[in-house]
């Protein structure tokens, strides 16, 4: 065998050792772009569209109020002697609530008293004389004048006696005035009067509010007005109480919209006999519009908004694919999709706002 000499079999060897090296350099390049691109795919959690059964319903806020609310004021002018009640007291229709200074009052009540009693002794002294000139005329031993001037006397304290009864149940009306009471059962509210404060007729002194029954009250757009009707039945959700639902019925709709929002203006009975509603809280009322169906859904976490179209991203073979779709009812933490998707593929639930269509995912638990 001839043997090569060293600079033959040199040039042979620096080419294999070149290829080699370039062979490996672009593995090396491969793995690396691989590990790259792994590395950059974004981490997100999956979801699998279902269908879950619902009831069709309007969903509105609202704001609570008493069944019946009374604004409690003076009828006459008079400075505060006492306060008799607290807020958040219980009272029944009649009880006293504030009592005003009414020395001037108790005593024209006493002096009409007097003047009664005074016409009533001149009214029967009257009708005595009346009496006894009547006797006396049937005998002839008084004249048809004497007679008529007793009975002109009688009339004149016949009408002194009613004016002074009249004075009288004026005086005590007044009288009765002093003492401001309740005028319906219910709970005290907005307490402002003071001792001490002089009070005119007509100014709010506290307000009486029954709330064994309240009241949910919507605004009802013209558009949804044909879904709801009396009697019908409704959900209502308090933020104070977030684990507990309140059963209600549609009571009363105004038949007349509103001026100002051209609403129509609807009130949700609702129980509170154990008192944990209280007027004027924020209400988060569902009306029931239809029996139970089956809708495909998603969590509202997946669903994303871009000029007026809902998109969502579907997990595909390490891809985010982004499909346009038509929402319906959102109820809880979920969302209605009525069309552009099918049950059980895997929607992105996290970091849908990063997301562009054909980016990289990786899925986590």
């Amino acid at each position: 065998m001839k043997k090569l000499k060293p600079k033959q079999w040199i040039i042979p060897l620096v080419l294999l050792v070149g290829i080699t090296l370039v062979v490996r350099s672009g593995v090396f390049a491969g793995s690396k772009d691989n590990a790259i691109q792994a590395d950059s795919a974004l981490s997100v959690k999956v979801a699998a569209a279902q269908y879950l059964h619902t009831v069709p319903s309007l969903a509105f806020n609202g704001t609570l109020e008493g069944q019946t609310s009374a604004t409690v004021s003076a009828k006459i002018s008079g400075r505060v002697e006492q306060v008799l009640v607290q807020e958040g007291q219980q009272v029944k229709a009649g009880d006293p609530l504030v009592k005003l200074e009414a020395v001037e009052l108790a005593n024209s009540a006493r002096q009409a008293g007097d003047s009664v009693r005074k016409a009533q002794a001149n009214y029967e002294l009257a009708l005595n004389d009346y009496n006894r000139y009547q006797t006396l005329l049937d005998k002839g031993a008084v004249s048809e004048q004497q007679f008529d001037n007793a009975k002109a006397k009688l009339r004149s304290a016949e009408a002194d006696l009613s004016s002074a009864t009249a004075n009288q149940s004026s005086a005590q009306q007044q009288y009765s005035y002093g003492l401001i009471t309740s005028p319906v059962d219910g709970v005290v509210a907005n307490k402002t009067a003071t001792v001490g404060q002089v009070v005119s007729p007509g100014a709010a002194l506290m307000v009486v509010q029954d709330i064994n029954q309240v009241y949910a009250v919507v605004n009802v757009e013209q558009k949804e007005l044909g879904r709801i009707k009396v009697g019908q039945k409704a959900n209502v959700t308090i933020d104070a109480y977030p684990d507990k639902v309140f059963p209600g019925v549609v009571e009363v709709m105004n038949p007349e919209a509103g001026a100002a929002s051209r609403m129509f203006r609807t009130k949700i009975k609702l129980d509170n006999s154990n008192a944990d509603l209280k007027p004027g809280m924020f209400a988060n009322v569902q009306l029931v519009t239809g029996d139970s169906v089956q809708v495909l859904t998603v969590p509202q976490a997946a669903v994303v908004q871009k000029q007026g179209q809902y998109y969502i991203f579907i997990a595909e073979n390490g891809k985010a694919i982004r499909r346009q779709v038509d929402i319906g009812e959102v109820t809880g933490n979920t969302i209605v999709v009525k069309s552009g998707l099918n049950p059980g593929e895997q929607v992105i639930t996290t970091s849908v706002s990063k997301l562009k269509d054909g980016d990289s995912v990786k899925i986590t638990p």
